[in-house]
């Protein structure tokens, strides 16, 4: 938003390096040893709080003067949807490929409109059973070159996912 307002983005980026979080699970960078950064923002999720955090994948997978990271999305179930369950999650999708985002890993058969939604993009699109498989896909496939966004409603309990990437390998 303050880049939208005319602020520079390296202010912006210096200023949000400095800032705690306010609460757990909300849009948390962790970096493993090997340069692997997790974007965990697995305590709750909509349509627009997926879009904005996919925003943010993207935009960090670009870089600032630096070298691009491969973007990867890891992302579950939104609850509470109601009748716009199916919907919301195709729209996630969609707006994962409109953005560019280069693999998405949808977690359960709950969340699977998304991979509808990401298959219209050119993206590689992972559909996975649950958070063990997720985990698995992500801890085998990417490294110090990637930046990994991982997003669902609280009931999915995807932090465990994020915090499972990050551990340190013992290869």
């Amino acid at each position: 938003m303050a880049v939208g307002a005319g602020f520079d983005l390296a202010a912006v980026a210096a200023a949000l390096g400095g800032a705690d979080a306010a609460s757990r699970w909300r849009m948390e960078v962790g970096e493993r040893s090997d340069g692997l950064l997790v974007v965990n923002d697995a305590y709750n999720a909509n349509p627009d709080s997926m879009r904005a955090a996919l925003e943010a994948l993207v935009a960090i997978g670009r870089g600032d003067g630096g070298r691009p990271r491969r973007t990867v999305a890891v992302l579950g179930q939104m609850l509470e949807l109601g009748d716009e369950h199916a919907a919301g999650h195709r729209a996630v999708g969609a707006d994962a490929a409109r953005l560019g985002v280069d693999v998405v890993v949808v977690v359960g058969e709950a969340a699977s409109g998304i991979a509808e939604g990401a298959r219209t993009g050119t993206g590689e699109v992972i559909v996975t059973a649950g958070r063990e498989e997720a985990t698995a896909w992500v801890r085998q496939n990417a490294g110090a070159e990637d930046v990994v966004l991982v997003k669902a409603s609280r009931g999915a309990a995807l932090e465990v996912v994020a915090e499972a990437i990050l551990e340190e390998t013992t290869a």
